[in-house]
């Protein structure tokens, strides 16, 4: 997991593989993080593994944005 905070932008951003997503709650996560933050706008976004191989889904999103350019 890495968690990475943006104070001017005001976010808290939480990378998670798979089988972090297993082991932690988000909901309680996110009030974890929040709870030392003394921002009340401050928000916790969250990037998530997908089930799909990376190679393939980045293939495809390359040949999708190149088809519209």
């Amino acid at each position: 997991m890495e968690i990475n905070r943006d104070k001017n932008r005001r976010f808290i951003s939480v990378w998670m593989t798979n089988e972090e997503q297993e082991l932690y709650g988000r909901k309680q996560l996110t009030a974890r993080l929040l709870k030392n933050v003394d921002d009340p706008k401050c928000k916790v976004i969250f990037f998530l593994s997908g089930k799909g191989d990376l190679f393939e889904n980045t293939e495809g999103l390359w040949l999708a944005n190149l088809a519209k350019v």
